[in-house]
């Protein structure tokens, strides 16, 4: 069973006592406790090492790669040339001219824009997180509303509501794909509904390739999203943070490739300064650590403006934008990098899901991504949420953590999101203990 968790009115009763900082009612609400929060804590604490900490918890709940740590860390290690200049201020709070049209330089190449993209059309702050922040408090005001679909991304909750106060409306699919053409329906449903309520939307953000699915849009699909925002006047912000992730395996004989909404005619489809992209270094270059991201907006000069004017906020290091430069400068490396990442994704998840079948665990196949959305509902004392954070409990007891399906919304209980992109030795021994952790469960229920 979860342990007891301080509600706000109890945390909330402590500030006034003497010995406790008093602080804003804002400042609390970010900081109140909840189950989610705790599970989170809970499975990414004692940590598991093969030598140093064999009996710490195996974490496969973070949507992190670890499969080309090796490679990312040497070229960092061995192109660390600190400049004088890089002690200073730099070319600015937005990111080096160096690194940005680098990025814009790798989205012309990779990403198959219809338009070229210059450093100009390139903000960087340091994370993806930051960049999202920094854009709902530039295009929103406090109480305003985001549009996104169940499931979908955990921190997109802190991202968007923690600082700009932004609401987010949930859209559910029911028995309808998420990544389908049929869900752009209830897309409008749910806007039409908002806007009843007295719902101010001003965007809608998609995770393409998604997250936590592991599947890519159509461009059917996109095109019908950015239609949806044209004929509504809202944004539409498209995270791509896992464009590079994207590979084959015998589960999905004929996938979707990625395709960015960038290489879509979309000045036919909606007014250019309503269309953005996300993307960052901590996904496809595993590097979730260095903290650099970046914001892609073609025809918009003035929301760079906005968001370099508070980006002072969210600097990103110079020896970050070092690291993601060099990468991308380097034309060699970063050929062979992309090869070996789509290799390794497909080799974790073959072994993952020939494991997973073995223990006769539900999944949806997926191809893009560190991770697998698993159904464990069969595992469930009831089928409800509480039922499914007494299982995420049994599971770090067993020395393993996966992220909830209630963390990311999940329309039913017992979904939960498992990270393949890890040593052979950490998924085997991840699943030896979910395995565990299951047939204790089990045994509970009989």
């Amino acid at each position: 069973m979860e342990p007891e968790v301080p509600n706000a009115e109890a945390l909330t009763s402590d500030l006034s006592k003497p010995s406790v900082v008093r602080l804003s009612n804002r400042g609390v609400a970010n900081m109140v406790p909840d189950a989610i929060k705790a599970i989170m804590k809970a499975g990414s604490s004692n940590p598991y090492h093969p030598q140093h900490n064999p009996d710490g918890i195996v974490s496969l709940g973070v949507a992190e790669n670890r499969l080309l740590h090796a490679e990312i860390a040497q070229h960092v290690n061995s192109h660390m040339h600190v400049s004088q200049r890089m002690l200073t201020y730099g070319d600015g709070s937005v990111g080096s001219d160096v690194l940005r049209q680098a990025i814009a330089d790798f989205i012309n190449d990779r990403f198959q824009p219809v338009e070229q993209l210059g450093y100009g059309s390139v903000t960087v702050l340091n994370g993806v997180s930051a960049v999202l922040d920094s854009l709902a408090w530039c295009i929103c005001d406090e109480g305003d509303s985001i549009l996104i679909g169940r499931p979908f991304y955990v921190g997109f909750v802190s991202d968007f509501m923690n600082r700009a106060k932004v609401d987010l409306v949930a859209v559910t699919f029911g028995e309808v794909d998420p990544m389908s053409l049929a869900a752009v329906a209830h897309y409008e449903r749910a806007m039409k509904e908002a806007i009843t309520r007295g719902k101010k939307l001003k965007a809608l953000v998609l995770c393409s390739p998604h997250n936590p699915l592991g599947r890519c849009y159509t461009p059917e699909v996109l095109e019908a999203y950015l239609r949806l925002c044209s004929k509504y006047g809202i944004h539409m912000i498209s995270d791509e943070v896992y464009a590079m992730s994207v590979f084959p395996n015998g589960d999905i004989p004929n996938p979707v490739p990625f395709r960015s909404v960038l290489s879509l005619e979309y000045r036919k489809l909606i007014d250019p300064s309503l269309l953005h992209v996300l993307y960052g270094m901590s996904k496809d270059f595993c590097a979730n650590g260095l903290r650099i991201g970046a914001f892609i907006s073609t025809t918009n000069p003035e929301l760079h403006a906005a968001m370099r004017a508070i980006s002072k906020f969210a600097w990103s290091s110079s020896l970050a934008d070092l690291a993601w430069s060099s990468i991308l400068s380097d034309g060699t490396f970063l050929r062979e990098y992309l090869i070996k990442i789509t290799a390794r994704l497909t080799e974790a998840y073959n072994l993952c899901t020939s494991i997973l079948r073995g223990m006769n665990v539900p999944y949806l196949p997926a191809n893009s991504g560190p991770f697998l959305w698993i159904n464990l509902s069969g595992f469930l004392e009831h089928k409800t949420i509480e039922s499914e954070r007494d299982l995420a409990w049994q599971m770090i007891k067993a020395g393993v953590w996966l992220a909830t399906g209630e963390a990311y919304r999940s329309e039913e209980p017992g979904w939960f999101r498992l990270t393949f992109a890890v040593s052979e030795t950490e998924i085997r021994m991840g699943l030896e203990r979910l395995a565990l952790a299951l047939e204790q469960a089990n045994a509970a229920t009989a």
